[in-house]
C-alpha cells in the first residue's frame, strides 16, 4: 500500500523554519511522505506565524483553498500549528470548522499522537509543554542546520505577542546541546544556527552547576565553536540588553563564530523605546554599537 502523503506550508520565522523541518522529520519516522503538491497530500498542514502581519493574512487565503480541497476528499486531514494557532487556540475549530488538528509550538509531538490515534473529533494542543530538540529532523540544506536553544521569553514589550504563544523563556541544557551541535557535524552540517527568542539571554533559567554558575551564552558558544567539522556559528536573535562584554569577545576570539550580529533597534526615539518597553534607550544601545 503506498504511503500517506503530506504538503507542509511555513510562514514567518527562522524558528519557524526549524519547527517545520522537526515536523518534517517526524512525518517520515511515521511512514509519511512529503508531497511537492497540495492536492496531492493527504495530510495539509501550515505553520502559521503572529508576528508578522502579512503571513498572518497569507495564511489565512490559503485556508481557503485547503477548504476546498477537504471538500473534494473529506478524508483529507488538515493541520494548523504555530504562533497564531497558540494566540487563537480552540477558536479555529469555530472560525474554519473543517481543520481537523491545532497545536502551538510547544506541542508539535501532538500531531504524531493526533495522527496514530483513532479520534474521530479535532483536537487542540496548545499547552506549553515541550521543546522539540529530541524530534527528528528534514533539513533543507545539507551543510546548513538550526539548533534551538531556548524558547520563549520573559520580556513585555508593549507590541509583541511572544510570551503568549511561545510562553516564558526556557533554555536546554548546555550538554544537550553540545550533543546535537556533535550530532549535526557528523552528519555533515558545517553551519550552525542557534535559535531562541532572546537568543543571548540564554541560561539564565538554568540550575547552577557544582561550581555554583550557569553557563552563559558566550560560554555556550565557545562549546560549539570547539566542535570538530563546525566551520560557521550565527545566531538569531540577539537583544541590545544582553549584548555583554563576554559575547562581543568571543565574536574576535572564536574561529568559527561569524563577523555578523544582527541587533535589532526597533526605534531610533529612546521616548518610542520607553513606550515600547524595549529596556534600553538610544544612547545604550549605540554605547554597544
Amino acid at each position: 500500500m503506498a504511503s500517506k502523503r503530506f504538503h507542509l506550508t511555513t510562514f514567518g520565522c527562522q524558528m519557524n523554519e526549524h519547527d517545520s523541518e522537526r515536523m518534517k522529520g517526524m512525518l517520515e519516522s511515521l511512514g509519511y511522505a512529503e508531497s511537492a503538491e497540495r492536492d496531492d497530500a493527504d495530510l495539509i498542514l501550515f505553520n502559521t506565524c503572529s508576528i508578522r502581519e502579512s503571513a498572518d493574512n497569507r495564511f489565512v487565503a490559503h485556508l481557503g483553498e485547503a477548504k476546498r480541497l477537504k471538500g473534494e476528499d473529506p478524508e483529507r486531514v488538515i493541520g494548523v500549528g504555530g504562533c497564531w494557532a497558540q494566540s487563537v487556540k480552540d477558536e479555529v475549530f469555530r472560525r474554519f470548522p473543517f481543520v481537523d488538528v491545532a497545536f502551538g509550538p510547544g506541542q508539535i509531538h501532538r500531531l504524531a499522537e493526533f495522527l496514530t490515534s483513532d479520534s474521530l473529533t479535532a483536537q487542540g494542543y496548545f499547552e506549553f509543554e515541550d521543546l522539540s530538540g529530541h524530534l527528528p529532523t528534514k533539513r533543507a540544506r545539507e551543510f546548513q542546520g538550526w539548533l534551538q536553544i531556548s524558547q520563549g521569553c520573559n520580556l513585555v514589550c508593549a507590541y509583541c505577542i511572544v510570551p503568549s504563544t511561545r510562553g516564558r523563556e526556557v533554555s536546554r541544557r548546555p550538554g544537550e546541546l553540545v550533543a546535537e551541535a556533535e550530532r549535526l557535524a557528523a552528519d555533515g552540517v558545517r553551519e550552525i544556527t542557534l535559535l531562541g527568542q532572546n537568543v543571548n539571554s540564554y541560561g539564565r533559567d538554568l540550575p547552577v552547576d557544582p561550581d555554583g554558575r550557569k553557563t552563559t551564552f558566550a560560554e555556550l558558544l565557545g562549546m560549539i565553536d570547539a566542535i570538530e567539522g563546525i566551520d560557521r556559528i550565527r545566531y538569531t536573535s540577539p537583544h541590545p540588553k544582553d549584548m555583554k562584554e563576554d559575547v562581543i569577545r568571543a565574536h574576535a576570539e572564536l574561529p568559527a563564530l561569524c563577523e555578523h550580529i544582527h541587533l535589532p533597534l526597533q526605534a531610533g526615539s529612546s521616548a518610542v523605546l520607553k513606550r515600547m518597553r524595549r529596556t534600553y534607550g538610544r544612547e545604550r544601545y549605540m554605547d554597544r554599537v
